[in-house]
């Protein structure tokens, strides 16, 4: 089945859900070489479009160091737990 924005989206959320309120960034290279590497060509470019949009709405942040990755804000938790 092939994934849109939303659900690419959403599946983010739910990996910060699933760690916890304790972990507010992702574990180190999920979002490349798990979620990212199992996506097709077209479900590659949403990706980036929904990183996007999370960043954009203020609830995540976008983390280049040490590796890219992405930190839940406190409006994200807010909507999340």
């Amino acid at each position: 089945m092939h994934k849109d924005k939303k659900t690419i989206k959403r599946e983010i959320l739910d990996k910060f859900r699933l760690l916890g309120s304790e972990n507010d960034t992702l574990p180190q290279n999920w979002l490349e070489l798990d979620y990212f590497a199992g996506l097709d060509n077209e479900e590659k470019k949403l990706f980036k479009q929904a990183i996007k949009e999370l960043v954009s709405s203020g609830l995540v942040e976008y983390l280049e160091e040490p590796e890219d990755n992405l930190r839940l804000t406190q409006k994200g938790a807010d909507l999340i737990y």
